[in-house]
């Protein structure tokens, strides 16, 4: 029964209806609507905050120290080759569609962020 269950989930997301995808799609634009493209405006701003001061101390870490531990978790192997296959399967064009879907993903990824630092428990 629960094979049946796991197996009809999994149709609904991932077989012909591509539910998630389109779910996904959705809440990227949504975020990137409602914070108003903040991933896209505060570029700049970003790296400026980058090469903030680098004197720290002694149990502080620097903002690029933080970029790379959060890079770390967000960009692992699968990641890295996921790309490989996509260039290779898809052609050149994939590189457009994964810089669109990587567009969507900040917002989600910044709205996750805050959340979580907003509803964090020590």
């Amino acid at each position: 029964m629960f094979d049946t269950v796991v197996k009809s989930v999994n149709n609904l997301l991932w077989g012909e209806g591509q539910v998630l995808i389109y779910i996904l799609l959705f809440t990227g634009i949504w975020f990137s609507v409602r914070l108003k493209a903040i991933q896209i405006l505060k570029f700049k701003h970003m790296f400026s905050l980058l090469k903030g001061s680098s004197k720290c101390k002694k149990d502080d870490i620097s903002s690029f120290q933080a970029l790379c531990t959060g890079l770390c978790a967000r960009v692992g192997t699968g990641n890295l080759a996921g790309v490989a296959v996509a260039i290779s399967l898809g052609g050149s064009g994939a590189i457009f569609w994964m810089w669109v879907i990587a567009i969507l993903g900040m917002a989600t990824g910044f709205a996750e962020s805050v959340l979580g630092q907003v509803y964090k428990v020590r």
